[in-house]
C-alpha cells in the first residue's frame, strides 16, 4: 500500500470519527449551558432560562442543546414549564461564541397564555412584533410542541380554559417567507385540528396586509354534537384605526359596536356543521333561535372585526333550504346577535317544528300545563328577513312568501308580510314576550280567498267545509302554561265563506226531518250554501257567537251560542229559519268535543197566535 493511500485513508477515519461525534449527544455542564442558551432569550424576548436537569449538545445535523426540567421566566413568575426543551442554534453564530437561538422544541410544556396588556407576555410580544417588523437579526425559524398544555381566560366570561395534547409545528424559513403552522388539540372535550398558511409576519407586524389561508375542523360527535369545519382564504391586517373610523366603515345592517386597532381579516369564507347548537353550546354562545337549527353551512365573502364580522354576500344552506342575500353577527359578552336579509326559491321551515315525542303532554282539558318560557330562544338576538317563491310549514305550501323574525331579549316576534296559500292571501303578526305571569302571546292576522278544501287536506283535517274564505283574527293573552293562556284568551275573530259547502250534512234534510238530528252526522249528505258567515268575542277563553248565519237557495240558518277554547268544547245552537210555506223548520244543539260533536233536537219554535182585528187594541 502506498503512503498516499495510506494518508487517505487515515483522514476518511478521522473524518469517519469526527462525523460520529458530532452526531452524538455530549453531556455538559447545565449551568453554564443555560446560561449562554439564556443570554440570547434576554435580549431577544426579555425571558429567562431556569434549567433543573441535565444538559446535553448535539452538533449534527444542527447544533442544539438540549435541556431537562425547563422553566422560561419573566418578572420572576414561570410563563413555561417543560419537562425537556431543545434549543436549535445557528453554526455561524456558534463558531463565533454567541448563541443564535434558530428554532425551539418543547416536550410536554405547560404554558400560560397571556390574558391582558399587563401580563408578563406583554414585553416579550412587544419585542417579538419590533423585531419582526424591522427585520432585524436572526428569527425563530422553526417552533415545535409536543404533548402541551396551554392555560388561558376566555376573553369574553375572564373565565379560565384549558387546551390539553397539543401538537404543533409552525416554520418560518426566512424574514420574507411565508409562515406555515400545523396543531392538533382538544379543547372542551372536542379534538379539533388547526392548518394555517401564507401568513407573513414581517408584513403583519408592520401594519400592512398579508395573505392568510387557514382550515379549523372539529369532531366532537360524541360530545354534545360539537361537530364541523371552517376555511378562509383571504387577506389579514393589523389596524390602528380609531373607533370613529371603525362605526363609519360598518355598512347599515352591521352592528356599530366596534373597539379601536385590533385584528381585521377579510375574504372568502366557509363554516359548516351538521349540528349548529352543538357547536355553539362547544364555544359557550347562546344559541337563541340557532337552537331550533340542524345542519348549516355558510360560504361567502366576509370581513371580520373584533367583536363582529359581516357577510356583504352570503350563501346559507340550512337543512335543504339554500338562502342568498347579506347578514352580520356580532358577540358581546358571550350573546350572540344576528342580522340578515335572505332570499330562497324555496324554503323549508319543517325542521323548525318541535318532533311529536318532545312536546310536552296535554293536560286534562286538551292543553299541556307544562310551563312556558323563552329562555332557549332569546339568548341571542336575531333579527331576520326572508323572501321566497316557495315556502313550506310542515304540511302547508306557500307561495311568494315574505317574512321576518325578530328576537331580541326575551321577546320573539314572527311577521308575515304576505303569502300566498291555496289560491289566498294571508298576512300576519304574532308576538311573545315574558312577563312574571309567564307568558304575554298577541296573534293578529288576515286571509283573504282561501280555498278551505285545500287548506284542509294540506293540514290532514277532515274536509268538513269547502269553499273560499275570507277572515281575521285578533287574539291576546297571558298564561304560565298553554292552557293557562287559552282559559285567558281576548280578542276578535270573524270568517266569511262563499260559494261552498258543508259535507256531512244535509240541512235541508234535517230541517224536514228534525227528529234525525242525533244520526245526521253519521249518515252524510251535503249542503250547498251562497254564503256562511261567522263572528266571535273573545273573553277569558270563551268564544261567544255573535253572528252565525248560513244561506242557501233553499234556506237559511242562524247559529248562535259559545265555543269554550279552554275545554275544547262546543255548546252551540243552529235554527234553520221558516221555509217558503210558513212551516218552522226547528233547529238542532250542536254539542261536546269540536272535533267530535253531536247534535240533538230542538223543539220547532211556535208561531205566535193571531188575533182578531176587535182585539189587537187589548194586545200588548
Amino acid at each position: 500500500m502506498s503512503r498516499r493511500t495510506t494518508l487517505a485513508l487515515s483522514g476518511a477515519a478521522v473524518m469517519a470519527l469526527a462525523l460520529t461525534a458530532a452526531s452524538l449527544s455530549w453531556t455538559i455542564a447545565a449551568p453554564r449551558a443555560a446560561a449562554f442558551a439564556e443570554r440570547d432569550l434576554a435580549r431577544r424576548y426579555g425571558l429567562g432560562l431556569a434549567v433543573a436537569g441535565p444538559a446535553t449538545l448535539t452538533l449534527l445535523p444542527a447544533p442544539s442543546l438540549r435541556f431537562s426540567g425547563v422553566r422560561l421566566r419573566r418578572g420572576g413568575h414561570d410563563l413555561v414549564a417543560s419537562e425537556g426543551l431543545q434549543v436549535q442554534l445557528g453554526l455561524a453564530g456558534l463558531l463565533a461564541g454567541r448563541a443564535e437561538i434558530t428554532g425551539l422544541v418543547l416536550e410536554r410544556a405547560r404554558i400560560a397564555v397571556p390574558d391582558g396588556a399587563g401580563s408578563d407576555w406583554t414585553e416579550p410580544a412587544a419585542r417579538l412584533a419590533a423585531r419582526v417588523a424591522a427585520g432585524r437579526g436572526r428569527h425563530l425559524r422553526r417552533l415545535v410542541l409536543v404533548d402541551a398544555t396551554l392555560s388561558l381566560r376566555d376573553p369574553r366570561t375572564g373565565h379560565p380554559e384549558t387546551v390539553t395534547g397539543l401538537n404543533l409545528v409552525a416554520n418560518w424559513p426566512r424574514p420574507t417567507a411565508g409562515l406555515d403552522l400545523s396543531a392538533a388539540f382538544t379543547w372542551r372535550g372536542v379534538p379539533a385540528t388547526l392548518a394555517l398558511s401564507g401568513l407573513r409576519p414581517r408584513e403583519l407586524a408592520a401594519g400592512a396586509e398579508t395573505p392568510l389561508s387557514a382550515a379549523l375542523t372539529w369532531n366532537g360527535a360524541g360530545a354534545g354534537g360539537a361537530e364541523g369545519s371552517a376555511e378562509i382564504e383571504g387577506t389579514l391586517f393589523w389596524a390602528r384605526e380609531t373607533a370613529g373610523d371603525a362605526a363609519r366603515d360598518l355598512p347599515e345592517a352591521a352592528p356599530k359596536e366596534t373597539s379601536g386597532a385590533g385584528l381585521r381579516l377579510s375574504g372568502q369564507g366557509r363554516f359548516a356543521t351538521p349540528s349548529l347548537p352543538g357547536t355553539l353550546a362547544w364555544l359557550e354562545i347562546a344559541p337563541g333561535p340557532a337552537a331550533l337549527a340542524g345542519p348549516v353551512s355558510l360560504d361567502g365573502r366576509f370581513l371580520a372585526r373584533p367583536g363582529g364580522v359581516e357577510w356583504p354576500e352570503i350563501r346559507v344552506r340550512v337543512g335543504d333550504s339554500q338562502l342568498e342575500g347579506a347578514g352580520a353577527a356580532s358577540l358581546v359578552r358571550g350573546r350572540l346577535a344576528v342580522t340578515g336579509t335572505l332570499a330562497a326559491e324555496r324554503i323549508d321551515f319543517s325542521g323548525l317544528l318541535p318532533k311529536a315525542e318532545l312536546l310536552p303532554e296535554a293536560g286534562p282539558g286538551g292543553w299541556s300545563r307544562a310551563p312556558l318560557s323563552l329562555d332557549g330562544l332569546t339568548r341571542g338576538d336575531l333579527d331576520l328577513r326572508l323572501s321566497a317563491a316557495s315556502a313550506r310549514l310542515g304540511p302547508v305550501e306557500a307561495q311568494d312568501v315574505a317574512a321576518g323574525l325578530l328576537v331580541r331579549d326575551g321577546t320573539v316576534e314572527a311577521t308575515l308580510g304576505r303569502a300566498t296559500v291555496q289560491g289566498g292571501t294571508v298576512k300576519g303578526r304574532a308576538a311573545l314576550a315574558a312577563v312574571p305571569a309567564g307568558l304575554d302571546a298577541r296573534l293578529q292576522g288576515s286571509a283573504d280567498r282561501i280555498d278551505l278544501g285545500g287548506l284542509f287536506a294540506d293540514l290532514g283535517w277532515p274536509r268538513w267545509i269547502l269553499g273560499r274564505a275570507q277572515g281575521s283574527v285578533a287574539l291576546d293573552g297571558t298564561g304560565s302554561s298553554l292552557a293557562d293562556l287559552v282559559g285567558r284568551l281576548t280578542g276578535r275573530a270573524a270568517a266569511t265563506v262563499e260559494g261552498g259547502e258543508i259535507l256531512g250534512l244535509n240541512l235541508a234534510d234535517l230541517a224536514q226531518r228534525p227528529e234525525t238530528a242525533a244520526t245526521a252526522l253519521r249518515r252524510g249528505g251535503r249542503t250547498h250554501f251562497e254564503r256562511a258567515r261567522i263572528s266571535l268575542t273573545v273573553s277569558d277563553g270563551v268564544a261567544e257567537i255573535g253572528q252565525g248565519l248560513v244561506r242557501g237557495a233553499a234556506l237559511t240558518a242562524s247559529l248562535g251560542g259559545r265555543v269554550f277554547l279552554a275545554e275544547r268544547r262546543l255548546g252551540a245552537e243552529a235554527r234553520i229559519e221558516p221555509q217558503p210555506d210558513g212551516r218552522s223548520s226547528g233547529g238542532f244543539a250542536i254539542e261536546g268535543p269540536w272535533l267530535r260533536p253531536t247534535l240533538r233536537p230542538l223543539a220547532a219554535r211556535l208561531p205566535s197566535p193571531s188575533l182578531p182585528a176587535a182585539a189587537s187594541a187589548y194586545a200588548p
